[in-house]
């Protein structure tokens, strides 16, 4: 398990240190509505979390250079830190005549320090990534886990693997459309 958690992780700081923005339109749409439907259920305003979750993602693309390590881990953890933010200001902002919604933004600010579902969200996606990757017809699968984990040219993958460059593009392709749209699906039940 921990080596599948790895492979993503690889994949995407790769691309992301090197700004390519397919690599994070990709993210984008593999977190975005993961990463909303966790600030929502902390926050009740829908408006609000749309705005955390997108920080979350302008501030991803400023640091992108320094990512090291789980991009699980730190999308959350900033989706995270900036909801602990906007319930600790929306506390001190409502008047005692709203004691519901103050009593609703403590129990949420509570259940968010709690990381274990942070946890059980990440691995519940890496999973997924990988049943995406093993969905793919076998040469498609060999050549995008040598182009995007291994980190091969398209021209070392040609040699390697004895076809055109033209068909590891259309290999490329394929599984690129694939996973957004394996990765959509799985997404937009929230």
């Amino acid at each position: 398990m921990e080596s599948e958690l790895q492979i993503s992780n690889d994949f995407f700081i790769k691309n992301l240190n090197e700004g390519n923005k397919e690599a994070f339109k990709v993210l984008f749409e593999l977190y975005y509505n993961k990463l909303l439907y966790v600030a929502q259920s902390y926050i009740s305003n829908k408006e609000d979390a749309e705005e955390i979750v997108q920080d979350t993602f302008v501030k991803a693309w400023k640091k992108r250079k320094k990512i090291s390590s789980n991009i699980n881990g730190y999308l959350f953890k900033v989706t995270k830190n900036s909801c602990l933010d906007y319930l600790r200001s929306r506390k001190y902002k409502l008047s005692s005549s709203n004691n519901l919604i103050q009593l609703e933004a403590f129990i949420n600010h509570n259940a968010l320090a709690d990381s274990d579902s942070s946890l059980i969200i990440e691995k519940e996606l890496a999973q997924k990534i990988q049943s995406g990757i093993a969905l793919l017809p076998e040469k498609c699968k060999k050549v995008f886990i040598k182009s995007r984990i291994e980190g091969l040219k398209n021209k070392e993958i040609s040699d390697e693997l004895n076809i055109s460059i033209k068909t590891v593009e259309n290999h490329m392709s394929k599984a690129l459309k694939h996973m957004r749209v394996h990765l959509r699906e799985f997404l937009s039940f929230f």
